[in-house]
């Protein structure tokens, strides 16, 4: 966008009744928003057959607010029964599909439609309820089970991958400087970790001779995820379920759950002191820490169906000891999203704990992956566009599963088009602004599938399926401005495949995608608005985490594989054998080079680096990289044997390629 965006809570009772609507009228049926994101396209399905030449002929046309045709960009999308229109500036709008339009004799339709900048604030909880029984009205006569590959996997660290610090290994952070978290973190002198839900504090200043000091009990039933070191004090994120006080032996009402930090002053390690205390309901979508300012990202579903029992459908906040619902003034609406859900975004300033303040803002609309930079704090939720009645679904998709669930009225189908909205939030201490949103085709694996360098946002995502009979998939990068505006893209990379890492390095982009052979992509977007393929490796195998060695070389962590023979149908398949730690040599561009390989056991082998860069333990100074693991040989054809776990640390060095310096595997009994 050109101007910045700002938000400042839900439209009023017009467009909080109105968000989606379904028409119903001679022998068709419209599903479409009523208001759009200035930037977004406005997209329309009907249950009839328009003709292809509907649009050219004139038949389909866009009116403004004085009933003059605008120019406005209409695409009539494959399956014949959508449009998409883009290109019209702010302001109110009716599309016209004249009655010629369809294929068969189909009553003339408008439809209203508005293009807005800016939010207005919502005035009241009742125009919140208003809008929550309007979704459920909308949705409670369609179950929908949206169906999508699993993205499970987790994968490579950009360039600015924070580094160990002195004599001890600090936790794999994406971004320098930015603190993700983890279960156990140390300062050179102590050690923190997460066991059995407590927190035990052990110093460490002599490796030989550890001792234990002290022990942190959470209140209540909490549970703890995550920690932080900011100077003398300790950050426990846990989480908590609160059971309802209705709940008896007739009904369950369920309960909340919150998502808690609590901050310790451990100046003095042997008697922690609890100084602070707050949090937010929902599940934890993300963490971070930078100059001191700590940000916690929750997402939250209220049980909107059952508002008439008084279920509050705000999200609760929890400072001090009290559970409050959050102020109306501070909920807005995520651009674009028309999901039953808030995102929660949490600031507080960890240097200046004696205000006490902790500055809250709800997000009405889901969001999955986060990624954050120095500047700015981006959220990405997948976009199935509008909410179709079943019928309707069934018309328009062209994907249908022929399988129906014998135990629910569910029925899977494929998204129609999957695309990604991303959401900007600038950041300026415990000051969070929406300042932009974009849009992109296909979706994100998770966090290290983005990144931002110079001001350019760059994005990486697989669009369609990689798995079945029809299977479609495509990858690609692109790359947007400071507001989230498309100027570059590679596209169409891999069909066939899916992205199964990334890494950002600077003004170079690797990407691995996967079917059969890995095949590692090298790209250079110097020229943000020209990005070109520079070179492509295809070895057996593929890594599902990248991680920079220096400029010139990657460790890639992930499987091997073999190509087998299918005995009944005689078809070739892809199986996984044991773990694969390749040393990638990518100095030219053009032709990167697996240097070094290293095998560890067989089909079955298990580390959690595969999916969780905290897991990979780094010390630079030695060139050390260990992980956990859990080892197994192969017996026979399909047969596996356990052998053991534990832990394997190697030397990774150009010079000297993957050395095994620690097996701390404890073999099995």
């Amino acid at each position: 966008m050109n101007k910045k965006l700002y938000v400042g809570g839900l439209v009023l009772l017009p467009f909080v009744l109105s968000i989606v609507f379904v028409i119903f009228s001679k022998n068709v049926e419209v599903s479409a928003a009523s208001t759009v994101f200035s930037g977004h396209p406005y997209d329309v399905h009907l249950s009839e057959i328009l003709d292809e030449k509907a649009i050219e002929e004139g038949e389909v046309y866009v009116t403004d607010e004085n009933g003059e045709k605008v120019e406005a960009k209409i695409t009539l999308q494959e399956n014949k029964r959508s449009l998409r229109i883009e290109n019209v500036g702010v302001g109110k709008y009716v599309l016209h599909i004249e009655s010629k339009a369809f294929q068969k004799s189909i009553k003339k339709q408008k439809l209203e439609f508005e293009v807005i900048e800016q939010l207005e604030s919502i005035q009241s909880v009742e125009d919140l309820e208003k809008y929550f029984k309007a979704i459920r009205n909308i949705r409670s006569d369609y179950n929908i089970t949206i169906h999508r590959e699993s993205a499970v996997e987790e994968t490579a660290v950009t360039a600015n991958d924070s580094s160990s610090s002195g004599g001890h290994s600090a936790t794999n952070n994406q971004v320098e400087d930015i603190d993700e978290g983890d279960i156990v973190i140390t300062d050179g002198k102590y050690i923190y970790a997460t066991k059995d839900g407590k927190i035990i504090i052990v110093e460490a200043e002599n490796p030989k001779n550890l001792k234990h000091v002290s022990t942190i009990q959470l209140k209540g039933k909490g549970h703890p995820m995550q920690l932080m070191k900011e100077g003398n004090l300790l950050i426990v994120l846990y989480d908590e379920f609160i059971e309802d006080p209705r709940n008896n032996e007739k009904r369950y009402y369920g309960g909340k759950t919150f998502t808690k930090v609590a901050v310790y002053d451990v100046s003095r390690a042997f008697s922690p002191k609890l100084v602070k205390e707050f949090g937010q309901e929902g599940n934890i979508n993300g963490i971070r820490k930078y100059e001191g300012v700590l940000y916690v990202v929750t997402n939250f579903s209220p049980m909107y169906w059952m508002m008439e029992d008084g279920d509050e459908l705000r999200p609760h906040l929890y400072e001090d000891e009290k559970t409050t619902p959050m102020d109306v003034k501070d909920i807005a609406i995520i651009p674009g999203s028309m999901e039953p859900s808030y995102t929660v975004i949490s600031a507080i300033d960890l240097t200046n704990l004696s205000s006490k303040k902790v500055n809250t803002k709800g997000y009405l609309g889901s969001s999955s992956t986060l990624y954050m930079s120095e500047h700015a704090l981006y959220l990405t939720a997948i976009n199935y566009g509008p909410v179709v009645p079943m019928d309707l679904q069934l018309n328009i998709l062209e994907d249908v599963s022929d399988t129906v669930s014998n135990t629910t009225t569910s029925m899977s189908v494929k998204p129609y088009e999957q695309k990604t909205n991303i959401y900007k939030f600038s950041i300026d201490g415990t000051n969070i602004e929406l300042t932009a949103s974009g849009m992109v085709d296909g979706h994100v694996l998770n966090q290290f599938s983005m990144d931002e360098y110079k001001g350019y946002f760059r994005i990486a995502t697989t669009e369609g399926s990689a798995w079945g009979a029809n299977a479609n998939s495509k990858n690609h990068l692109f790359i947007l401005n400071e507001n989230l505006k498309k100027v570059g893209e590679v596209t169409d990379l891999a069909r066939g495949e899916r992205i199964y890492s990334a890494r950002f390095m600077g003004e170079k982009a690797y990407i691995v995608t996967f079917k059969e052979t890995d095949p590692l992509f090298v790209i250079d977007m110097e020229d943000p608005k020209n990005p070109k393929v520079l070179g492509e490796l295809k070895i057996p195998g593929f890594s599902n985490y990248l991680h920079p060695l220096d400029e010139n070389h990657l460790i890639g962590i992930g499987y091997d594989t073999e190509l087998r023979m299918e005995p009944w149908s005689k078809e070739p398949f892809v199986t996984t054998k044991g773990m694969k730690i390749s040393l990638f040599d990518v100095s030219d561009f053009a032709n990167p080079k697996e240097k070094d390989t290293e095998i560890i056991g067989g089909r079955g082998t298990y580390s959690e680096v595969q999916y969780n860069h905290k897991a990979l333990f780094r010390h630079e100074g030695y060139s050390y990289y260990g992980f956990p693991v859990m080892l197994y040989e192969e017996g026979g054809q399909y047969g596996v044997t356990y052998k053991g776990s534990g832990a394997l640390v190697y030397e990774i060095t150009p010079e000297k390629g993957i050395q095994l310096k620690g097996n701390l595997i404890i073999p099995a009994k």
